[in-house]
Protein backbone atom coordinates (compact mmCIF):
# COMPACT_ATOMS: atom_id res chain seq x y z
CA UNK A 1 0.00 0.00 0.00
CA UNK A 2 1.22 3.40 -0.88
CA UNK A 3 1.21 6.02 2.41
CA UNK A 4 -0.53 8.46 0.13
CA UNK A 5 -3.07 6.17 -0.88
CA UNK A 6 -4.46 8.40 -3.71
CA UNK A 7 -3.15 9.16 -7.47
CA UNK A 8 -4.39 11.79 -9.36
CA UNK A 9 -3.86 11.25 -13.50
CA UNK A 10 -3.80 14.86 -15.08
CA UNK A 11 -3.90 14.40 -18.75
CA UNK A 12 -2.88 17.41 -20.68
CA UNK A 13 -0.72 18.39 -17.49
CA UNK A 14 0.91 20.88 -19.89
CA UNK A 15 -1.77 23.25 -20.77
CA UNK A 16 -2.76 26.36 -19.23
CA UNK A 17 -5.23 24.49 -16.64
CA UNK A 18 -2.86 21.23 -16.12
CA UNK A 19 -0.06 23.70 -15.18
CA UNK A 20 -2.85 25.09 -12.49
CA UNK A 21 -3.57 21.44 -11.59
CA UNK A 22 -0.19 20.25 -11.09
CA UNK A 23 0.95 21.96 -7.79
CA UNK A 24 -2.62 22.07 -6.45
CA UNK A 25 -3.09 18.57 -6.97
CA UNK A 26 0.13 17.68 -5.09
CA UNK A 27 -0.29 19.91 -2.18
CA UNK A 28 -3.88 18.20 -1.98
CA UNK A 29 -2.04 14.89 -0.93
CA UNK A 30 -2.24 13.04 -4.01
CA UNK A 31 0.70 11.05 -5.63
CA UNK A 32 0.29 12.66 -9.51
CA UNK A 33 0.84 10.75 -13.00
CA UNK A 34 1.52 14.25 -15.52
CA UNK A 35 0.61 12.86 -18.53
CA UNK A 36 1.54 15.54 -21.69
CA UNK A 37 3.24 16.24 -24.93
CA UNK A 38 6.13 18.55 -23.34
CA UNK A 39 6.64 18.02 -19.51
CA UNK A 40 7.17 21.27 -17.22
CA UNK A 41 9.42 21.72 -14.99
CA UNK A 42 6.44 22.65 -12.15
CA UNK A 43 7.71 23.65 -8.79
CA UNK A 44 6.13 22.24 -5.35
CA UNK A 45 5.99 18.70 -3.88
CA UNK A 46 8.20 16.45 -5.15
CA UNK A 47 5.39 13.69 -5.59
CA UNK A 48 4.75 13.84 -9.47
CA UNK A 49 5.97 12.11 -11.82
CA UNK A 50 5.45 12.30 -15.77
CA UNK A 51 4.71 10.69 -18.98
CA UNK A 52 5.18 11.99 -21.95
CA UNK A 53 3.03 10.85 -24.85
CA UNK A 54 0.58 12.77 -27.62
CA UNK A 55 -2.52 11.50 -26.96
CA UNK A 56 -3.59 11.99 -30.42
CA UNK A 57 -1.09 8.91 -31.53
CA UNK A 58 -2.53 5.38 -30.93
CA UNK A 59 0.71 3.80 -29.48
CA UNK A 60 0.70 6.46 -27.34
CA UNK A 61 -2.31 6.06 -25.60
CA UNK A 62 -1.78 2.19 -25.07
CA UNK A 63 1.50 2.74 -23.75
CA UNK A 64 -0.47 5.67 -21.20
CA UNK A 65 -2.37 2.98 -19.91
CA UNK A 66 -0.34 0.31 -19.41
CA UNK A 67 2.42 3.01 -17.43
CA UNK A 68 -0.54 4.09 -15.50
CA UNK A 69 -2.07 0.66 -14.71
CA UNK A 70 1.25 -0.32 -13.20
CA UNK A 71 1.88 2.95 -11.33
CA UNK A 72 -1.71 2.73 -9.65
CA UNK A 73 -1.62 -0.26 -8.57
CA UNK A 74 -2.44 -0.41 -4.72
CA UNK A 75 -3.62 3.03 -4.39
CA UNK A 76 -6.88 3.16 -2.95
CA UNK A 77 -8.31 6.00 -4.59
CA UNK A 78 -7.64 6.80 -8.11
CA UNK A 79 -8.82 9.81 -9.93
CA UNK A 80 -8.49 10.73 -14.06
CA UNK A 81 -8.65 14.37 -14.52
CA UNK A 82 -9.08 15.51 -18.10
CA UNK A 83 -7.97 18.53 -18.72
CA UNK A 84 -6.91 18.41 -22.43
CA UNK A 85 -7.59 20.91 -25.46
CA UNK A 86 -5.39 22.25 -28.22
CA UNK A 87 -6.47 25.67 -28.53
CA UNK A 88 -4.28 26.06 -31.57
CA UNK A 89 -7.03 25.76 -34.50
CA UNK A 90 -10.31 23.57 -34.77
CA UNK A 91 -8.55 20.44 -36.64
CA UNK A 92 -6.40 20.38 -34.00
CA UNK A 93 -8.67 21.07 -31.01
CA UNK A 94 -10.87 17.96 -32.57
CA UNK A 95 -8.18 15.91 -32.66
CA UNK A 96 -7.55 16.66 -29.26
CA UNK A 97 -10.87 16.12 -27.80
CA UNK A 98 -10.63 12.71 -29.81
CA UNK A 99 -7.59 11.59 -28.59
CA UNK A 100 -8.02 12.23 -24.71
CA UNK A 101 -11.70 10.62 -25.13
CA UNK A 102 -10.17 7.75 -27.00
CA UNK A 103 -7.33 7.56 -24.41
CA UNK A 104 -9.86 7.80 -21.08
CA UNK A 105 -12.08 4.98 -22.30
CA UNK A 106 -8.87 2.58 -22.66
CA UNK A 107 -7.47 3.46 -19.14
CA UNK A 108 -11.56 2.30 -18.53
CA UNK A 109 -11.02 -0.70 -20.39
CA UNK A 110 -7.42 -1.74 -19.44
CA UNK A 111 -8.70 -0.79 -15.32
CA UNK A 112 -12.07 -2.48 -15.42
CA UNK A 113 -10.21 -5.67 -16.76
CA UNK A 114 -7.76 -5.60 -13.97
CA UNK A 115 -10.63 -5.45 -11.31
CA UNK A 116 -9.87 -1.76 -10.80
CA UNK A 117 -11.79 0.63 -9.51
CA UNK A 118 -10.97 4.79 -10.18
CA UNK A 119 -12.94 7.71 -10.97
CA UNK A 120 -13.01 10.73 -14.10
CA UNK A 121 -13.31 14.56 -13.65
CA UNK A 122 -13.37 15.89 -17.10
CA UNK A 123 -13.32 20.03 -17.16
CA UNK A 124 -16.28 20.28 -19.43
CA UNK A 125 -17.78 23.50 -20.72
CA UNK A 126 -20.98 25.46 -20.81
CA UNK A 127 -20.55 25.58 -24.72
CA UNK A 128 -22.08 21.80 -24.45
CA UNK A 129 -25.24 23.40 -23.58
CA UNK A 130 -25.88 25.85 -26.53
CA UNK A 131 -28.65 25.32 -29.27
CA UNK A 132 -27.84 24.60 -32.80
CA UNK A 133 -27.62 28.24 -34.45
CA UNK A 134 -25.56 29.12 -31.44
CA UNK A 135 -23.18 25.69 -31.14
CA UNK A 136 -19.24 26.16 -32.09
CA UNK A 137 -17.09 23.65 -32.98
CA UNK A 138 -15.60 23.52 -29.70
CA UNK A 139 -19.23 22.73 -28.51
CA UNK A 140 -19.86 20.01 -30.33
CA UNK A 141 -16.84 18.44 -30.21
CA UNK A 142 -16.52 18.54 -25.93
CA UNK A 143 -20.79 17.48 -26.14
CA UNK A 144 -19.56 14.33 -28.22
CA UNK A 145 -17.24 13.94 -25.40
CA UNK A 146 -19.43 13.98 -22.50
CA UNK A 147 -22.07 11.38 -24.40
CA UNK A 148 -18.97 9.18 -25.21
CA UNK A 149 -17.98 8.93 -21.78
CA UNK A 150 -21.37 8.50 -20.38
CA UNK A 151 -22.10 5.75 -22.81
CA UNK A 152 -19.29 3.94 -22.37
CA UNK A 153 -19.66 3.23 -18.22
CA UNK A 154 -16.92 5.37 -16.86
CA UNK A 155 -17.87 6.64 -13.50
CA UNK A 156 -17.26 10.23 -12.78
CA UNK A 157 -18.31 13.45 -13.33
CA UNK A 158 -18.11 16.46 -16.39
CA UNK A 159 -17.85 20.16 -14.41
CA UNK A 160 -19.53 22.63 -17.10
CA UNK A 161 -16.86 25.39 -16.68
CA UNK A 162 -17.57 28.86 -17.82
CA UNK A 163 -14.88 30.84 -19.75
CA UNK A 164 -11.52 30.35 -18.16
CA UNK A 165 -9.08 33.49 -17.85
CA UNK A 166 -5.84 33.87 -17.11
CA UNK A 167 -6.31 36.60 -14.21
CA UNK A 168 -9.49 36.24 -11.22
CA UNK A 169 -12.98 38.19 -12.69
CA UNK A 170 -16.03 37.55 -12.02
CA UNK A 171 -17.69 38.40 -15.41
CA UNK A 172 -16.37 39.29 -18.80
CA UNK A 173 -18.62 41.66 -20.35
CA UNK A 174 -21.93 39.78 -20.21
CA UNK A 175 -20.12 36.18 -19.84
CA UNK A 176 -19.18 34.85 -16.24
CA UNK A 177 -15.78 33.94 -16.25
CA UNK A 178 -13.47 31.66 -14.19
CA UNK A 179 -9.34 32.15 -13.94
CA UNK A 180 -7.38 28.98 -14.51
CA UNK A 181 -6.27 28.66 -10.96
CA UNK A 182 -9.86 28.84 -10.00
CA UNK A 183 -10.92 26.25 -12.13
CA UNK A 184 -7.83 24.38 -11.17
CA UNK A 185 -9.03 23.78 -7.25
CA UNK A 186 -12.29 23.17 -8.27
CA UNK A 187 -11.18 20.04 -10.36
CA UNK A 188 -9.18 18.99 -7.39
CA UNK A 189 -11.42 19.10 -5.24
CA UNK A 190 -14.06 16.87 -7.30
CA UNK A 191 -10.95 14.59 -7.58
CA UNK A 192 -10.68 14.23 -4.00
CA UNK A 193 -14.32 13.30 -3.38
CA UNK A 194 -14.77 11.39 -7.16
CA UNK A 195 -16.79 8.51 -5.84
CA UNK A 196 -15.68 4.84 -8.17
CA UNK A 197 -19.30 3.64 -7.78
CA UNK A 198 -20.49 3.71 -11.61
CA UNK A 199 -22.41 6.48 -12.98
CA UNK A 200 -21.23 9.23 -14.77
CA UNK A 201 -22.88 12.90 -14.07
CA UNK A 202 -22.58 16.41 -15.73
CA UNK A 203 -22.38 18.89 -13.07
CA UNK A 204 -22.89 22.71 -13.63
CA UNK A 205 -20.98 25.12 -11.14
CA UNK A 206 -22.56 27.65 -9.17
CA UNK A 207 -21.76 30.61 -11.61
CA UNK A 208 -21.50 33.59 -11.09
CA UNK A 209 -24.03 35.68 -12.69
CA UNK A 210 -23.78 38.29 -15.21
CA UNK A 211 -26.38 41.30 -16.41
CA UNK A 212 -27.04 41.59 -19.78
CA UNK A 213 -27.35 44.59 -22.05
CA UNK A 214 -30.14 45.78 -22.32
CA UNK A 215 -29.51 48.46 -24.65
CA UNK A 216 -31.18 48.76 -28.22
CA UNK A 217 -29.19 46.80 -31.11
CA UNK A 218 -28.22 49.22 -33.52
CA UNK A 219 -28.46 48.41 -37.18
CA UNK A 220 -24.51 48.30 -38.05
CA UNK A 221 -24.68 45.31 -35.57
CA UNK A 222 -26.34 43.41 -38.01
CA UNK A 223 -24.24 43.83 -40.49
CA UNK A 224 -21.09 42.73 -38.40
CA UNK A 225 -22.61 39.38 -37.44
CA UNK A 226 -23.29 38.60 -40.91
CA UNK A 227 -18.95 39.59 -42.01
CA UNK A 228 -17.72 37.69 -38.63
CA UNK A 229 -20.82 34.19 -39.67
CA UNK A 230 -19.23 34.65 -43.12
CA UNK A 231 -15.51 35.06 -42.22
CA UNK A 232 -15.95 32.09 -39.84
CA UNK A 233 -17.52 30.24 -42.42
CA UNK A 234 -15.30 31.09 -45.27
CA UNK A 235 -11.84 32.85 -44.50
CA UNK A 236 -10.73 31.52 -40.74
CA UNK A 237 -12.39 28.15 -40.72
CA UNK A 238 -10.12 26.68 -38.43
CA UNK A 239 -9.78 29.54 -36.15
CA UNK A 240 -11.30 28.71 -32.27
CA UNK A 241 -11.52 32.52 -31.98
CA UNK A 242 -13.33 33.53 -35.15
CA UNK A 243 -16.26 30.48 -34.83
CA UNK A 244 -16.60 32.71 -31.01
CA UNK A 245 -16.77 35.46 -32.37
CA UNK A 246 -19.61 34.50 -34.52
CA UNK A 247 -21.41 32.63 -32.33
CA UNK A 248 -21.24 35.90 -29.66
CA UNK A 249 -22.34 38.39 -32.60
CA UNK A 250 -25.34 35.90 -33.27
CA UNK A 251 -26.59 35.77 -29.33
CA UNK A 252 -26.27 39.66 -29.17
CA UNK A 253 -28.84 39.93 -32.14
CA UNK A 254 -31.45 37.86 -30.33
CA UNK A 255 -33.86 40.12 -27.74
CA UNK A 256 -33.27 40.16 -24.05
CA UNK A 257 -35.50 37.82 -23.07
CA UNK A 258 -34.62 35.23 -25.50
CA UNK A 259 -31.09 35.51 -24.66
CA UNK A 260 -32.04 34.63 -21.30
CA UNK A 261 -33.11 30.97 -22.08
CA UNK A 262 -30.53 30.40 -25.14
CA UNK A 263 -27.03 31.75 -24.12
CA UNK A 264 -24.95 28.88 -22.55
CA UNK A 265 -22.23 31.32 -21.05
CA UNK A 266 -25.55 31.64 -18.46
CA UNK A 267 -26.20 27.94 -18.40
CA UNK A 268 -30.02 28.90 -18.34
CA UNK A 269 -32.22 26.12 -16.81
CA UNK A 270 -33.78 25.66 -19.95
CA UNK A 271 -31.16 24.61 -21.53
CA UNK A 272 -29.57 22.58 -18.45
CA UNK A 273 -32.96 20.61 -18.40
CA UNK A 274 -32.62 20.09 -22.36
CA UNK A 275 -29.82 18.36 -22.26
CA UNK A 276 -30.50 16.04 -19.76
CA UNK A 277 -33.38 15.24 -21.51
CA UNK A 278 -32.08 14.81 -25.00
CA UNK A 279 -29.07 12.82 -24.38
CA UNK A 280 -30.59 10.48 -21.05
CA UNK A 281 -28.20 11.68 -18.59
CA UNK A 282 -28.02 13.00 -15.39
CA UNK A 283 -27.28 16.86 -14.48
CA UNK A 284 -26.89 18.19 -11.29
CA UNK A 285 -27.04 22.03 -11.36
CA UNK A 286 -25.61 23.21 -7.81
CA UNK A 287 -26.74 26.52 -8.25
CA UNK A 288 -30.09 25.02 -7.59
CA UNK A 289 -29.04 23.84 -3.69
CA UNK A 290 -30.97 20.93 -2.29
CA UNK A 291 -33.35 20.68 -5.19
CA UNK A 292 -32.72 16.87 -6.81
CA UNK A 293 -30.52 15.83 -9.65
CA UNK A 294 -32.42 16.19 -13.36
CA UNK A 295 -32.08 12.08 -14.27
CA UNK A 296 -33.67 10.75 -16.68
CA UNK A 297 -32.57 6.91 -16.02
CA UNK A 298 -30.13 5.33 -18.54
CA UNK A 299 -26.90 7.85 -19.42
CA UNK A 300 -26.86 7.38 -23.38
CA UNK A 301 -27.72 9.63 -26.01
CA UNK A 302 -30.72 9.07 -28.14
Amino acid sequence: MHPMSQAVVILGASGRLGHALCPLAAGAGFDVIAVARTPLDIEGPGNTRWITADLTVAGDRARVATVVDAWTAGYDHVCVVDSVLDRSGVNAMRRSVQGVTDAVVGLHDRLSAGGRSWALVAASTTAVLAPGPYQTPYGRAKRRQIITYARSGVSGAALLLPQLTPLPCAKTACRPAWSFDQAARRLVAAALTAPTRPGFTIRVPDLAAAALSERIMPLSDVGTAIRTHLRSLVLERDSMQAHRAATRSRLRLAPLRLRRLIDHHLAPAALVRRFADRYHVTVIDERTLGSSPIENGAAHAR
